[in-house]
């Protein structure tokens, strides 16, 4: 039998929804025998909200308790249709027919987008379920479409047309379950209560089953956050007008469109239970506040009548950080005060970053909150770990690859870690010095026929990595074997060589998880077809990025970090909304790449605005608390932030009732929160305290300093003498990074070979053939060492491009001189003082005139004046040269020295033999080393950089940064 006014109760914000609900419910059904109690029904929205009427239950005394149900299991009820696809198999079947679309139209779509276009379609599909819109709907629209945009949009939505018109998805399903719940609740209405509760009705599906529930004897609708302060002709202005659209921004809106289809008015809604609310004024003036912009005129008429703003806000702090960072840390030092209170707080934030940053902060003191959002699947160690062996099938081995793997917390779990950490370690110390960047099988092989020395467990331990590491090269189209090969790998990775399991890979929460997604995808990878590696790399990162490993049995249960969503449920002491900044709260709406806003609108979609409105809904129930901090940064990692609409529209409220102390209230409140902010600041500063070194000069002993060096070392000795005392008095060679900072450094590498082979080659450079071998030649040589796809096409490019140059110029080269060596090696012996000068020089041609020597330069070449005082290279060979210091090369007279510029200006310039003759190089060169011998002379850091901030492999040993180019050296005699 349906009543005539609807069972609607509403919930002040603030307000405990799941004990005020029980407490409600009790004496509501206090006559009720324990039976007939249990055979009620309850309907909420989240398993969070189901496990806090549980708790709520116990908490009340032993009982039967009723019947709680997610509204989502309807759709597992039988006679709801269709058995559910697996969402998986759903979105291969679909990402298989975009990229047969795009292998015939590639100008539709990067192919790298195939997965994330499969997402958006199967989102598009369930809001299509859920707010009961059918493909034709969606095909019928009317658009002008002159661009054929629309057209070539609705040959990808065609995709989606079998399953939006079958009952194979969950929405579908919970569409038809509802319908048919309210169709047998007409026939046979249920004997024993019904309530749902903590829903805002945003879905169609959910507002029809609690609009069917309010209208049942005995049974009813719990809203939560519902606003009691708000008048009815605001209710109204929610409304669409000919002047403007609903307010769908609101966080009332969802509860008056819920009123309007049940035909009643808000003073219709009927409060639930006798529940205190914490501050009524604070909710009021947080409802004028969030008034819909087309009346906030009445902020000056009702202002005024919520008395004295400051005992209005007394329980509020405004923290206003200047840097995530802070904000982050006073966060987490405002929720360590409450646990020293004894008290229970929440951190309710959308923006995840924040809350992972204050979970961080919060690991200092050993405290671990209750996180309802979780970590992503593909963020913890074994997605991780699955990650990087992803990367090892669809790339070349790189050295970063290689260690990062070797170093990865779960690698060799399967045995002891200890010399498997100690041969990693050297392996990469090996790897850095020959600043290799791609590993293959010979590196390794050498490593480990110069550590073996006989010995088995390292031989065993390098057998192991080859057969892991070194994946076959070629192209499996199979999807099924690709991914047992990648879970293989992974479990083998995990084992290490004496290891028979799988290690600790499938170990904790995180563990699990990974293994139940690894089983989805065996299950269902079938329905992919053909995938390359590349591919099946980005169905697999797809995947484990789209789920969440939580572990609510880690956490305190009186220190929460919550999602919007989430928040609905808990009541605590102390609310923190953090992160209220526009982009954030409310986030930005996410662009449809398939309908515009009008086009939603017109579908019967939902429109970006009903977003907004729910955040505003949750921000609205977090300032019902008894103790709130709004916190916010005031500047991000790029720029100054804007704060949230909602902070905006309640600091301009509170600034402009100046006669009920407002103003005053909003400083207060800034000033409470700033307490935290100082002391933030104040604790990020208080790491142990070091004095700044000085900028060094370490003296050696004469006798211990070097007695030979190499012609590029000179330079080095003169502009930063304290890395050639680092390299060679404390023995420390300069380590090469793994990252792609080694890039200009491997294109210098490269270049140098290209041309080195090329000469060497004799090719006849007057052959019209000369250029396309010269770039074929560069081609294949990019091809085989550079790692990074990007960057190899760009050398390739460029090298194609300064090849016709080049053999230009070679033309010229070679019409003068003949060429008689390259990377050819001097070593020229001085006495008075003994010293040794070794050099390797690019290249050396022979004319009737004399020698000429070469060097090639990918970067900017030396100034003839740099040349004089500082890069005295090309002076010093030709020097050597006229001394006959090279092997293999009678003593010559130098014609010329050249740098050559390997870049599209093909720069070219000549060292200054006109203006110093070598045996003048010679003495001052000997002049140079005599210098360094006088023990007063210390080898000062960066003594003459030529920029200030010139890299330098031991700025990091010399602690450049704790002081500067401008100051004095501080020279030191050193043993």
């Amino acid at each position: 039998m349906m009543t005539r006014a609807p069972n609607i109760y509403g919930l002040p914000p603030g307000v405990d929804v799941g004990g005020a609900f029980v407490n409600g419910f009790l004496k509501a059904t206090i006559n009720l025998s324990p039976h007939e109690r249990a055979q009620s029904v309850i309907f909420v929205n989240t398993s969070r909200m189901r496990k806090r009427l549980q708790d709520a239950f116990a908490a009340s005394g032993a009982m039967l308790l009723p019947c709680i149900r997610l509204i989502t299991d309807l759709a597992n009820d039988d006679g709801a249709g269709d058995a559910v696809q697996s969402p998986l198999a759903m979105k291969l079947e679909i990402a298989k027919i975009i990229a047969g679309l795009l292998d015939a139209a590639p100008e539709l779509a990067p192919r790298s987008s195939v997965f994330a276009l499969a997402d958006s379609l199967i989102e598009l599909v369930n809001e299509m379920a859920a707010e009961e819109v059918t493909f034709d709907q969606i095909a019928e629209l009317d658009v002008m479409d002159q661009s054929g945009h629309w057209k070539r949009t609705l040959e990808f939505l065609k995709i989606i047309a079998p399953y939006a018109s079958t009952l194979a998805t969950p929405d579908h399903r919970l569409s038809k379950a509802v319908a048919q719940q309210i169709g047998e609740w007409q026939n046979l209405p249920p004997k024993f209560p019904v309530f749902v509760v903590g829903s805002t009705g945003s879905r169609t599906p959910t507002r029809n089953l609690m609009r069917a529930v309010a209208r049942l004897d005995n049974c009813g609708v719990i809203l939560p956050g519902f606003d009691q302060h708000m008048p009815f002709n605001i209710w109204k202005s929610l409304s669409a007008t000919d002047r403007q659209p609903d307010q769908e921004d609101h966080p009332q809106f969802r509860f008056w469109k819920l009123l309007l289809s049940l035909g009643i008015e808000p003073s219709d809604v009927r409060p639930w239970a006798s529940q205190a609310v914490n501050h009524a004024t604070q909710n009021e003036l947080v409802s004028l506040a969030l008034r819909p912009a087309p009346v906030t005129d009445g902020w000056r008429e009702d202002g005024p009548n919520l008395g004295d703003l400051l005992a209005c806000t007394s329980n509020i702090s405004l923290l206003e950080a200047p840097t995530p960072k802070v904000e982050a840390e006073a966060i987490a030092l405002r929720l360590m005060q409450a646990i020293t209170d004894g008290q229970t707080a929440a951190l309710i934030s959308p923006n995840r970053v924040l809350t992972r940053q204050v979970a961080a902060a919060l690991d200092r003191w050993k405290v671990v909150a209750d996180d309802s959002a979780g970590v992503p699947l593909h963020l913890t160690p074994p997605g991780r770990l699955f990650g990087h062996v992803a990367d090892l099938l669809v790339s070349d081995l790189t050295a970063e690859l290689l260690l990062t793997t070797l170093k990865h917390p779960l690698t060799h779990t399967g045995a002891p870690r200890g010399n498997h950490l100690l041969w990693t370690r050297e392996l990469e110390l090996r790897l850095r010095k020959t600043g290799k960047v791609l590993v293959n099988r010979e590196i390794i092989e050498e490593w480990t026929t110069e550590k073996d020395q006989g010995g088995k467990p390292v031989r065993e331990w390098s057998d192991w990595l080859l057969s892991v590491f070194f994946v076959e090269d070629h192209e499996v189209q199979d999807a099924e074997e690709l991914l047992n090969t990648h879970i293989a790998l992974t479990e083998r990775i995990c084992a290490g060589p004496e290891g028979t399991e799988s290690g600790e890979l499938w170990d904790k929460a995180e563990g699990r998880e990974a293994q139940k997604q690894c089983a989805n995808l065996r299950a269902n990878i079938g329905n992919a077809g053909p995938l390359s590696k590349r591919d099946y790399a980005a169905l697999f990162s797809n995947v484990f990025s789209k789920e969440t490993v939580r572990n609510p049995d880690t956490g305190r249960s009186d220190i929460l970090i919550l999602g919007t969503l989430e928040s609905r449920v808990n009541t605590t002491d102390l609310v923190i909304l953090g992160g209220l900044n526009e982009g954030i709260w409310p986030q930005s709406s996410n662009p449809d790449p398939w309908l515009n806003r009008q086009l939603r609108q017109n579908a019967g979609l939902l429109s970006p605005e009903r977003q907004v409105g729910l955040s505003a809904h949750d921000f609205q129930q977090g300032m019902g608390a008894r103790v709130v901090m709004i916190s916010r940064s005031i500047r991000n990692d790029e720029s100054e932030t804007v704060p949230s609409r909602w902070v905006n529209r309640l600091t301009n409220l509170l600034e402009g009732l100046s006669e009920t102390n407002g103003p005053e209230a909003l400083r207060a409140m800034r000033a409470r929160g700033q307490v935290w902010a100082d002391c933030a600041s104040a604790q990020l500063d208080q790491s142990s305290k070091i004095d700044a070194a000085h900028r060094p000069s370490p003296r050696p002993p004469t006798n211990h300093r070097p007695t030979q060096l190499s012609v590029t070392q000179i330079k080095t000795l003169i502009r930063d003498p304290y890395a050639i005392y680092a390299k060679k008095l404390l023995n420390l060679p300069e380590l090469n990074t793994l990252a792609q900072k080694q890039e200009y450094q491997l294109k210098g590498i490269l270049y140098h070979k290209i041309l080195q082979l090329f000469i060497e080659s004799k090719a006849d450079v007057f052959n019209p053939s000369a250029e396309p071998t010269l770039i074929s030649l560069g081609e294949k040589l990019i091809a085989g060492e550079c790692p990074w796809p990007a960057i190899r096409v760009r050398w390739q490019t460029d090298f194609a491009k300064v090849t016709p140059l080049f053999i230009a110029a070679e033309q010229q080269r070679q019409s003068e001189a003949k060429n008689i060596g390259t990377e050819t090696k001097g070593r020229l012996k001085l006495t008075n003082p003994e010293f040794t000068l070794t050099c390797e020089a690019d290249r050396i041609d022979l004319a009737e005139s004399g020698a000429i020597i070469y060097d090639y330069k990918t970067g900017e070449p030396p100034t003839k004046k740099q040349q004089m005082i500082f890069d005295k290279q090309l002076l010093l060979e030709a020097a050597m040269m006229e001394l006959g210091a090279f092997s293999g090369i009678a003593a010559q007279s130098v014609q010329k020295a050249q740098f050559l510029g390997i870049k599209k200006d093909m720069k070219i310039v000549d060292a200054p033999l006109n203006e110093v003759s070598p045996a003048q190089v010679i003495e001052d060169f000997k002049a140079l080393i005599e210098n360094w011998r006088d023990q007063s002379r210390g080898y000062t850091a960066r003594m003459a950089m030529l920029k200030k901030d010139a890299f330098s492999a031991y700025d990091h040993l010399s602690r450049f940064g704790e002081w500067g180019p401008s100051d004095d050296a501080s020279s030191e005699d050193v043993a």
